[in-house]
């Protein structure tokens, strides 16, 4: 399954774009994309780049950043870890400023590491695995999403104490890093709130499973049946699980991690209802904060179609803290920049609060829009933030 979105001229694959309207002054900074604009992990690194080609393009129209054109170049890694590698390392060899790498941790931690050995600040569109960072890149590279474990958190939390739910059931896909954080982040929140009894079982599969029928009847079998089913996945293979979860008569509400938002995929879960996730933000017209909806109106207009991932909006507010350290620091050295990012503590950014340190460089308590689905779209619910962080031995699953 693909959004089938991706406009962009072919120019944007052959070498550097200049933005317009800015009125630059010596020489341009530039800004590398080593993403992925095909291959299943185009679904999540595509809007977010969008977004962030928009917030560069506000620069340059507002005169630039240090009163120089922001320029930038776009590698297409193919959702491939090889050519994630080579993509970053031809960018770094280009003399980018700073280099924006994709969704994942395991996709995008190949191209990081070559900025990283490069001595050049690194950031993921949307990797929500705590090793995209100081521990698993190293101390140039960051995210500009929240920990996976966190989701897990906030929807757990949220289960408990404002849907009333007692027990759980976990279906963990092993098939990335992420899945296993977000899976970790939910058993202890909602160990915390209810006991190790609550949770009532686990199992694992896998996103290709073109069938996931054993797991579903080892979760009928269970005693006593839970209240809630926990999925930690992505698409396509989480839209197929939740389908074969409803085709099976199991109606109990699903809770799930951010990777299953938005509409693009409901059509794979006819009449889905019951469904809960933490999101970063509505593109439905119904975010309780006016800037989010604005965002989506700007978005349609610069690109014609809204966007259909939310995950968007962390591109843009990638570039956003970025450039602000840059202005900040009044320069683009990496070192100074990176000092000033360190320095943030719930810096107010579109994509809500934003916290560093020089040992995280992931968000751990950032606001979640809870959402749910109902009438075949998602709609906003309220906003939560959730009340037990996790610390790094559950961020990077020591003894997990």
């Amino acid at each position: 399954m693909r959004f089938g979105f991706l406009k962009l001229a072919a120019v944007f694959l052959s070498g550097s774009l200049l933005a317009m309207g800015a009125s630059a002054a010596g020489k341009p900074i530039t800004i590398g994309f080593a993403i992925a604009q095909s291959g299943w992990l185009q679904n999540y690194d595509a809007a977010p780049f969008r977004a962030a080609v928009m917030k560069i393009e506000e620069i340059n129209k507002a005169g630039g950043l240090l009163g120089r054109e922001v320029q930038y170049r776009v590698i297409d890694t193919k959702t491939e870890r090889e050519r994630s590698a080579s993509a970053g390392a031809e960018l770094v060899q280009s003399g980018v400023d700073m280099l924006v790498v994709s969704c994942d941790y395991d996709f995008g931690a190949p191209a990081a590491l070559a900025a990283q050995k490069a001595k050049i600040i690194s950031m993921s569109l949307c990797a929500a695995d705590p090793k995209m960072g100081v521990q698993g890149v190293g101390n140039y590279a960051f995210t500009a999403n929240s920990a996976a474990q966190s989701e897990g958190i906030a929807i757990a939390e949220y289960a408990q104490q404002k849907m009333g739910l007692k027990t759980a059931y976990v279906l963990e896909d092993a098939s990335i890093e992420y899945n296993k954080s977000a899976c970790a982040g939910f058993r202890a929140a909602w160990i915390k709130g209810g006991g190790k009894e609550s949770i009532v079982g686990n199992d694992v599969f896998r996103n290709d499973d073109p069938s996931i029928a054993a797991q579903i009847t080892r979760l009928q079998r269970a005693d006593p049946q839970p209240d809630a089913v926990f999925i930690c996945s992505y698409t396509p293979g989480g839209a197929s699980a939740i389908r074969q979860l409803r085709a099976a008569g199991i109606d109990t509400p699903i809770l799930a991690n951010t990777a299953m938002v938005d509409n693009y995929w409901l059509n794979a879960a006819p009449g889905l209802k019951d469904f809960y996730l933490p999101a970063f933000m509505s593109l439905y017209g119904d975010d309780p904060r006016p800037e989010m909806n604005k965002f989506v109106q700007d978005f349609k207009i610069r690109w014609g179609e809204p966007p259909v991932s939310s995950y968007s909006v962390l591109g843009y507010s990638l570039i956003e803290q970025w450039a602000h350290a840059v202005a900040e620091a009044k320069s683009t050295d990496s070192d100074k920049t990176l000092a000033v990012m360190n320095s943030y503590r719930d810096q107010p950014f579109l994509v809500g609060p934003t916290s560093y340190t020089k040992d995280l460089h992931i968000q751990v308590n950032r606001p979640w829009l809870i959402m749910t689905v109902k009438d075949g779209s998602f709609h906003a619910v309220e906003m939560y933030r959730n009340r037990f962080t996790p610390d790094l031995k559950l961020l990077f699953r020591v003894g997990a």
